[in-house]
């Protein structure tokens, strides 16, 4: 089949009207599982500590709840770094520092985690299809348990 003149180029044309768009889903697809990504191993993480302060909140055999500076430590340090120690972060930026350990009645602990997402993208570029979306975003996890 022979083509016209007139057809020439016209897949290059489309293309260049597609790119952006292709782009833009393409920088959202990316951003958005990096941050639930990182949302998930901060629900986890908040939750592993929260079970940890939940068995040890209640010493012995008193049924009243206590939480001892000791235990809050390493509760903090279980969400921050995954050990009772410190060490490298589970997350960039991630500190013992933004994890708080709260008693919220007579039976139930909380633990809860505020984290501020680093962006792979720090703006994503609409192209003109719209204002440009600001990625940084501070993401919040807290569990409640009863203590055991």
């Amino acid at each position: 089949m022979i083509r016209s003149a007139s057809q020439q180029g016209i897949a290059l044309v489309e293309f260049v009207i597609v790119l952006p768009l292709l782009l833009i889903l393409l920088m959202a697809t990316a951003e958005f599982g990096r941050m639930f990504y990182h949302y998930n191993t901060l629900t986890k993480t908040v939750r592993d500590g929260a079970r940890y302060l939940a068995e040890q909140a209640t010493p012995g055999t008193t049924g009243q709840i206590n939480i001892t500076d000791e235990v809050a430590v390493i509760a903090r340090n279980l969400v921050a770094y995954g050990q009772p120690g410190t060490g490298e972060p589970l997350l960039e930026g991630l500190s013992a520092a933004d994890v708080a350990v709260l008693q919220i009645d007579t039976d139930h602990v909380q633990v809860s985690a505020a984290y501020e997402y680093p962006p792979i993208f720090e703006i994503l570029p609409m192209f003109g299809f719209g204002g440009d979306v600001e990625s940084a975003r501070t993401l919040n996890a807290t569990v409640t348990m009863r203590a055991l």
